[in-house]
């Protein structure tokens, strides 16, 4: 979007053609006439170049912000695959945990009726 200043351009016809200080006087109003318009170029120019880097500052920011929401989702992702599986891995654990003390309490149980029943069958046979 690159705009262009128009300058105006000088009409020669208009100006006297005898003595040196009209002259002169013609002359100063031409360079001021000229260096206004360049002027008003030249900040033509950096009003386009500042709103260009605008524009991408508005931009960079948006797509830092997209990558920060993507990076956020692939973190809260990762994290709650690790949760889940050491949550799986803690449930696999604590049955294998229960399911031994039960079986432990089995024959700690049938071993107790054992030597009481091995108990009681020696006082009986005295």
């Amino acid at each position: 979007m690159k705009e262009t200043a128009t300058t105006t351009k000088l009409e020669t016809s208009s100006r006297p053609t005898h003595g040196v200080l009209p002259g002169v006087a013609h002359l100063a109003i031409d360079v001021v006439d000229r260096s206004q318009s360049t002027v008003i170029a030249v900040l033509q120019d950096a009003r386009v170049e500042v709103r260009a880097v605008f524009d991408h500052g508005i931009e960079l920011a948006e797509k830092a912000t997209a990558s920060a929401f993507r990076f956020a989702k692939k973190l809260g992702q990762r994290v709650d695959d690790g949760v889940a599986e050491t949550l799986a891995n803690t449930e696999r654990l604590l049955g294998g945990a229960v399911k031994s003390a039960r079986e432990t309490t089995k024959a700690a149980t049938e071993l107790a009726q054992t030597a009481g029943n091995g108990i009681a069958g020696q006082t009986a046979s005295a």
